[in-house]
């Protein structure tokens, strides 16, 4: 159950304003990088630009 747990707490790309999802893309101005859908580690699925 805890490996479970751990595979799905790995979001997809990297998760910083500067590289951002599975593109790895800089957010636009203004825009963070939030985890979706949740912020609860073991709901995450992957990152993404949001304001």
């Amino acid at each position: 159950a805890a490996l479970a747990a751990v595979s799905s707490a790995q979001y997809t790309g990297p998760c910083s304003n500067n590289a951002c999802g599975t593109q790895g893309l800089p957010c636009p101005r203004g825009y963070l990088c939030v985890p979706y859908p949740s912020f609860n580690p073991a709901d995450r699925k992957g990152c993404t630009c949001s304001y």
